[in-house]
């Protein structure tokens, strides 16, 4: 049963109780009944047992790190809004970095109108040199990440410089490992 439904469930619970006289605090010696909203919280579990040490956002297009760090670049997105990020080809230079996964954390984003949630990609620096990191921004429909063949991919020539906005876009974030 999802986060909703609970929700009106119990909410629809409370309302009958409060009509019926059931859970008053009358003297007729009557039973009572209480009922309860159950807290739930929706996440997703992470793909690592830890979260990196530095986190960097959409503006952070140029960063560095030492060798040996790990760090993620941390975006906005919410699954009710459907708004998604995905790597893109070509993954970064494999002697500089290695991808270690992507998590999300969605909290409360998943209630209406909710918006809070992000998406991490974790990378750890091997060694010294400058990777390229693609990340695709597909928001409210634009694309279904990079293997939608359906809708336009950005290209490289196609880089947003901004905040995630309404239009799919790549943005290209430059790692330099010292």
């Amino acid at each position: 049963m999802n986060t909703r439904a609970l929700l009106v469930c119990s909410a629809a619970l409370s309302g009958l109780l409060a009509l019926t006289g059931c859970g008053g605090s009358g003297g007729s010696g009557a039973p009572t009944a209480t009922a309860s909203v159950p807290s739930v919280t929706a996440s997703v579990p992470s793909a690592t047992a830890s979260a990196p040490a530095a986190e960097y956002g959409p503006r952070d297009r140029a960063i560095t790190v030492a060798a040996g760090d790990t760090f993620s670049l941390t975006l906005p997105a919410s699954p009710n809004l459907d708004q998604a990020w995905y790597l893109t080809a070509p993954e970064p230079d494999a002697d500089v970095l290695k991808y270690r996964g992507k998590r999300a954390d969605y909290a409360d984003s998943e209630l209406d109108g909710a918006s809070g949630g992000t998406q991490s990609f974790d990378f750890t620096a091997l060694g010294k040199g400058t990777a390229t990191v693609r990340l695709l921004w597909c928001p409210m429909n634009t694309c279904g990440g990079p293997t939608d063949t359906a809708t336009p991919v950005p290209t490289a020539t196609a880089t947003a410089t901004g905040a995630p906005g309404a239009e799919a876009a790549l943005h290209v974030f430059e790692v330099t490992v010292r």
